[in-house]
């Protein structure tokens, strides 16, 4: 949260910002960023901005105490997640940050948002803050992962599950109350107070992930960033083998939290020539035939032309969507 030793005006400017948003009504501007249409294309990432940049950021290694959500037992173990703070951000002390969880896909851990590729995310990350494309904003890498990893990808499916209600329970609070963000209480009516300014995306078996925290944790999340994966609630790959089944069990969560206005926005997003394109694409046309709820001002879908299942096309997606949800 942000530190007390901003000034009493800034201070009252974000617990205003925090308490307004907690309940404002989402206009279509805010939500639609630009996108007219259901399905849009995305634009390739300048080269410069894959390279090192002289103003760059930090990433923190976070260890912290959570629980087996999978079985459910209370019992206790550890997890590490890696903390992205902006340049300037030490410099800066009257300054609050929204917050971009991002999750993993097979195979990787935690670390590999920030190790993969010479360091490429957080490349882009540093342009984008840098030439303000998009505000300055706490961007932090977690995993399902349970000890040893599966080997069969689906398998993870019930970690992959329970992450958002350990993200929710131990991990957010922990975050947003060591660093400056709009989260001014870190009980459940606080986290709820501050999700206009909270994001939670990942790539593959993290789609499925953001998918679980569109089910379970819609109250805590206003932007879900599903990257090339279906969503699984009625079982592996319902949306691609249920899409309608799923859409109408997704709409059916947005309905039961009226409270929030329908104040959301999915940015769903996939490789023209990745092997998940129409696992994602066949449950995002059917959820936009839920027009009460899954609009354009709620729900877009954009594809990377070209782009496979591969860490280096995140990228692109991050370059299009981020300056959207966070703009400067």
């Amino acid at each position: 949260m942000c530190t007390f030793s901003m000034t009493i005006k800034t201070f009252l400017l974000c617990l205003c910002l925090t308490a307004c948003n907690g309940n404002e009504e989402v206009t279509e501007a805010e939500t639609s960023s630009g996108y007219p249409s259901l399905l849009n294309k995305t634009v390739p990432v300048p080269a410069e901005y894959l390279e090192e940049t002289a103003s760059q950021g930090s990433v923190v290694q976070i260890d912290y105490d959570t629980r087996n959500y999978v079985d459910g037992n209370g019992e206790m173990r550890s997890n590490t997640a890696y903390v992205y703070l902006p340049y300037g951000y030490k410099e800066s002390s009257d300054e609050c940050y929204d917050v971009f969880y991002f999750v993993h896909g097979h195979g990787e851990t935690a670390a590999s948002f920030f190790q993969n590729e010479n360091g490429m995310m957080r490349n882009l990350l540093d342009h984008l803050i840098e030439k303000g494309d998009m505000s300055p904003v706490i961007v932090v890498s977690t995993s399902y992962v349970y000890g040893t990893p599966v080997d069969y990808y689906p398998d993870a499916d019930p970690y992959c599950k329970a992450l958002p209600q350990e993200l929710v329970n131990d991990l957010i609070p922990l975050v947003e109350s060591r660093y400056r963000t709009y989260t001014l209480q870190t009980d459940l009516e606080g986290l709820q107070a501050s999700r206009n300014h909270r994001a939670i995306g990942g790539f593959s078996m993290g789609a499925v992930t953001t998918w679980y925290a569109l089910e379970y944790t819609l109250d805590y999340f206003k932007y879900f960033l599903p990257i090339s994966s279906d969503g699984w609630s009625l079982g592996r790959f319902a949306g691609m083998n249920y899409p309608d089944e799923t859409a109408a069990h997704l709409a059916n969560i947005v309905r039961s939290s009226s409270s929030l206005e329908n104040n959301f926005y999915i940015w769903a997003c996939s490789g023209t020539d990745d092997v998940a394109y129409d696992r994602i694409w066949t449950q995002v046309q059917a959820m936009a035939k839920f027009t009460d709820v899954f609009d354009v001002n709620h729900l877009t879908f954009h594809e990377q032309e070209g782009a496979q299942h591969e860490f280096r096309a995140i990228a692109e997606y991050l370059y299009n969507a981020l300056p959207s949800l966070f703009s400067n």
